[in-house]
Parts: structure tokens; C-alpha cells; sequence
């Protein structure tokens, strides 16, 4: 199953994705006399905490509403998060971005955070802005978290995850690396906050394919193109650490609740590796297989 957020006159809907058609799930809750269910379709995680009575109230109302499905061209779709919700991202888990970054991949799993106020769908514009310099591109395949677990067992982790979507970690390496001021790094490390988290900066989407359909994500080719240009190309089995070891580490002492999400790390091709930093005017498509395609123009403030 593929669900997702979706603008409405009433604010954001759950709906659900089939091929080229989208059932809005609030409407067709109430069109078909369920208005006590339609609070479940108006926020993703409520959606997702209600588990496999929620997908199975999705299928039965697509199947009842499925003449009065929406073309997907027809939509905005938005990226699937909630206000609140946390973004939890790991570092260097592929060895080859390690390398081209001249970074040594962390013992254990290290993890930043991207502000939620970051996010973008599917189709809008990723910014740089005018004090940041050298705009780059990761992709990521992301974890949905979907049931609230804290001190998980690494065995015990796809029991928490709903699914997956695409993360492109846009990073602006000049401020991460502190370029303006470079005796900050030795002192106090890399500029996460302002690296990471500038408006704009965390295109999200434009789905989540709930585990259903991805029960194990292993492997799945992961490809970022540039203007049509493949720039990243890799498979998820090369993580260094995979998806339970992150979810048990990062868990540690930390709520994950439904709607937050992991982002696993990128794979080698990025910007920093050899200078092609993201200009105004070009498109970044992230592509993951089974997953979708994630994609955004850049526009350089």
C-alpha cells in the first residue's frame, strides 16, 4: 500500500495512491457515512499508530470509493510528515561518501537532526540562500516510524517501522564545514544546524510505501540524477550500518513516535566529491526502487 498527504480546501488528507489514481480517505469516509472515521484521514499519525486496522479501513474505502478516485496529476501532494514530528539522520553509512568526503565512517552509529520546519514535497523548489555557499545533493532511502517505541531491540525494529519514502538531504557544506570562521571546527565540530537545516533544505516524499509492499529493504538501488545526469548510483545493501541497528541506537533513551522519520545516509556522488556543486535552474531527481521518484528544481536566493 502507498499513502500519502495531499492539499485540500479542509488542510492536509491521508489519501491512498493506486498506479495513476489517489483516493482521498477522509471524503470517502464520509461519503460513505463514516464520519467518525475521517479524523484517522486527517492526520498521518493517527493513520499510521492505528496500524493494520487503519490500512485495512484504507483498502475497504478505495474499493468503495474507487469510482470517484482523483488523477495523481490532479493533486498536491505534500511531504508526509507532521508538524512536531522528528527528522533523525545518520552520517556517513556508506563507505565510498566517506571517502569522497575525507571523513572516516563513525565506530557506531551518529546521527544530526534536520529541522521539521525543513521540509518540501515532491515538486517544490529546493533554496540556497544568500549568506550559503556550496549547495549539495544526498539521497536517502527513509524510515517511517510507525509505532511509538522507546530502548527498541535491534531485533524488535521493522515491528516499529510503517515504511518508506525518499530523503533528499540537501547540505550546504560551506556553512556544515565552517568555512567563514575554520577554527570553530576543532573546537566545537561541524555546523549541523545551519549545514542542515536552512529553509527548504529537506525534500521529503513524494510517498510512503508501507511495509506491505517493502518488507525488506534490501537491496534497493538508489539513483540521484542532476539534470538528468546520474550523480549517485548504489544499492541500500551497502550501508554500513542497516536499518535495525540505527532504529536501536537512536532509540536509546528516545521516544520514536508514528511519523518520525530516519534518514540512512547517502552513497557516493556527491557534490563534494569533485566540486559540482547544485546550481539555480537544475532539477535533482532521487529515484529509489519501489519507493518512487522524488524531485525538485533549485532555485538559488
Amino acid at each position: 500500500m502507498k499513502v500519502a498527504r495531499m492539499a485540500t480546501v479542509a488542510g492536509p488528507h491521508v489519501c491512498l495512491i493506486e498506479g495513476d489514481r489517489v483516493v482521498d480517505l477522509a471524503v470517502a469516509a464520509c461519503e460513505q457515512g463514516m464520519d467518525w472515521l475521517a479524523p484517522l484521514f486527517r492526520d498521518l499519525r493517527l493513520f499510521l499508530a492505528a496500524g493494520n486496522a487503519a490500512r485495512e479501513a484504507a483498502k475497504k474505502l478505495a474499493e468503495m470509493g474507487r469510482s470517484r478516485a482523483m488523477p495523481l496529476a490532479s493533486i498536491k501532494l505534500l511531504a508526509p510528515i507532521e508538524a512536531g514530528s522528528k527528522i533523525l539522520a545518520h552520517v556517513v553509512n556508506y563507505m565510498d561518501h566517506g571517502a569522497e568526503g575525507k571523513l572516516i565512517p563513525p565506530e557506531q552509529p551518529f546521527f544530526f537532526s534536520k529541522l521539521p520546519g525543513t521540509t518540501v514535497a515532491h515538486g517544490d523548489p529546493v533554496c540556497g540562500h544568500s549568506f550559503s555557499e556550496l549547495v549539495d545533493y544526498e539521497i536517502e532511502l527513509a524510515v517511517i516510524i510507525g509505532r511509538e517505541g522507546r530502548d527498541i531491540a535491534a531485533e524488535d525494529a521493522y515491528a516499529h517501522v510503517a515504511g518508506y519514502t525518499i530523503c533528499n538531504d540537501i547540505s550546504y557544506r560551506g556553512l556544515q564545514a565552517n568555512h567563514a570562521a575554520p577554527t570553530l571546527t576543532p573546537r566545537y565540530g561541524q555546523n549541523w544546524i545551519q549545514g542542515k537545516s536552512l529553509d527548504a533544505s529537506c525534500p521529503l516524499g513524494p510517498a510512503i510505501v508501507l511495509d506491505d509492499e517493502i518488507p525488506d529493504p534490501y537491496p534497493l538501488q538508489v539513483i540521484c540524477r542532476v539534470n538528468g545526469e546520474v550523480r549517485q548510483s548504489a544499492s541500500t545493501q551497502q550501508m554500513i550500518f542497516k536499518i535495525p541497528e540505527l532504529v536501536a541506537n537512536i532509540s536509546r533513551a528516545m521516544t520514536l513516535y508514528p511519523g518520525d522519520v530516519i534518514s540512512t545516509g547517502t552513497p557516493s556522488g556527491c557534490g563534494v566529491a569533485d566540486g559540482r556543486y547544485l546550481r539555480s535552474g537544475d532539477v535533482v531527481e532521487c529515484e529509489i526502487e519501489r519507493v518512487g521518484i522524488l524531485s525538485n528544481p533549485v532555485v538559488l536566493r
